[in-house]
């Protein structure tokens, strides 16, 4: 676990599932750039250490096990004594073949990406007292992830893709809930970066299906948050990163 931190003048983050790729990167940028950054992982992982190491607060947390969920915030009221932003980007994937052999796995992605994150936005909330800047605009925001092709169709992904809808579902309500307090908005990426295992074929299908044809890279998520943590006035907005993403069904 990383170096303790009741409170201080510094802006707290706090981003679910940083033990790779997307969250790990954003979470080691706002550490450099000064930011007071709490994360959660599931798996321990070789990069957790390298984010204690800049001086991150890391705490386990299994968004399936809801005792765990239930006694959060007392373990992240160790840290801090307010969140400014809240990051929800901790994410499983299973094909429809996966949840076919094992329901439960369907049920999970449910858990890991709408249940959880609406019941630690309820719960958290109370971290984030009202605070407007000088314009009068909240200070406070709430990030889901989500993804920006549910519209396209992912016919081997069924279960997946509704997941990640019921999120973007959600998004009016909680936005009213917790207005004027706390901004609620959603980023949607397409592909950011390929595993390391994708072959050439399966990378060059994907990026044939695109306006741009790039490997984004993770920085453009981390560009895209700053965005709406400077950008007060966006409020129930999906962004959607996808290079101009335009055919291919499935891809």
């Amino acid at each position: 676990m990383g170096q303790e931190i009741n409170s201080d003048d510094r802006q707290t983050i706090l981003i679910t599932g940083i033990s790779r790729r997307i969250g790990a990167h954003l979470s080691e940028h706002l550490l450099k750039a000064g930011f007071h950054v709490i994360g959660t992982y599931r798996t321990r992982r070789e990069r957790i250490d390298e984010l204690e190491a800049l001086g991150m607060t890391t705490l386990k947390l299994d968004l399936l096990n809801q005792k765990q969920i239930d006694s959060f915030p007392a373990q992240v009221r160790k840290h801090t004594d307010r969140i400014d932003t809240l990051i929800h980007n901790a994410s499983v994937w299973h094909s429809d073949e996966d949840c076919l052999a094992d329901p439960d796995k369907a049920v999970a992605m449910h858990k890991v990406h709408a249940v959880a994150p609406i019941q630690l936005t309820e719960k958290l909330h109370r971290l984030m007292p009202p605070e407007t800047d000088r314009n009068g605009l909240p200070s406070r925001q709430v990030i889901f992830i989500s993804d920006a092709h549910l519209g396209d169709g992912a016919p081997d992904h069924t279960h997946y893709a509704a997941s990640k809808a019921a999120i973007e579902g959600a998004l009016r309500s909680l936005a009213v809930k917790y207005a004027p307090q706390i901004r609620i908005n959603v980023i949607a990426p397409g592909l950011m970066m390929f595993h390391p295992d994708d072959d050439n074929a399966l990378r060059s299908n994907r990026l044939r299906c695109r306006l741009f044809p790039i490997e984004p890279g993770a920085d453009e998520m981390r560009k895209t948050v700053e965005y709406l943590m400077e950008c007060k006035t966006i409020n129930q907005a999906i962004i959607r990163l996808d290079t101009g993403r335009w055919s291919c069904i499935g891809i």
